[in-house]
């Protein structure tokens, strides 16, 4: 994946798709490819990733043709990101949006995701709420909790947390992950990509 230069600070979702180290990058491509496998199966009509943040899923999607036969949008509160987003996924479309009132109709998308987006709301149930009434599908993932404080803290990150981010205000487990969505449709495929877990459930 080409990633263009940028004068955005390393922070987040940016330092970790653009890192060099190699455990990093190869955990990011197993995760990446679980993304994929479900996009393919996803119902047609309009992707959109609510918290896109610079756009590195749309990108790798567009990468490897997906993004061929659908249109994508993508929807995100940081304009710095949303900038970087806009230059470097042509084929998707940029709204700055929030996940808890999202500018689109009813039933309006074949599928939307939120990826690595709830773990930082103070309220996700009202992100899931909004994601469920716009969308035929979802495809969601959070960090894998303990798993993922625990790779942190071992690799000298966060240490003063204990591996903790932060950012992150909600932390699951498999089971505490998959009983969240479960007012929310039907969870037919679920995965742990570590140290990530992603469900993909039909509203």
């Amino acid at each position: 994946m080409k990633i263009p230069k940028t004068p955005l600070p390393k922070r987040g979702n940016l330092a970790k798709y653009q890192s060099n180290n190699p455990l990093q990058k190869y955990l990011i491509r197993r995760f990446l490819a679980v993304i994929r496998s479900v996009v393919r199966d996803a119902p047609s009509g309009l992707l959109c990733e609510t918290g896109c943040g610079e756009g590195f899923v749309l990108r790798n999607l567009g990468d490897h043709g997906l993004l061929k036969q659908r249109r994508a949008i993508g929807l995100e509160l940081d304009e710095g990101a949303l900038r970087f987003a806009q230059g470097h996924v042509p084929e998707a479309a940029f709204l700055c949006a929030s996940a808890d009132a999202l500018p689109l109709r009813d039933k309006s998308i074949g599928c939307l995701m939120l990826l690595e987006v709830l773990e930082h709301l103070q309220n996700p149930v009202r992100a899931l709420e909004e994601a469920a009434r716009v969308s035929r599908s979802l495809l969601i993932s959070v960090p894998h909790e303990p798993f993922f404080q625990a790779a942190n803290f071992l690799r000298g990150k966060n240490l003063k947390s204990f591996g903790n981010d932060p950012e992150h205000c909600r932390h699951w487990g498999q089971a505490s992950f998959l009983e969240l969505f479960r007012p929310f449709g039907k969870i037919t495929r679920h995965a742990a990509p570590f140290p990530w877990l992603v469900a993909y459930l039909e509203t």
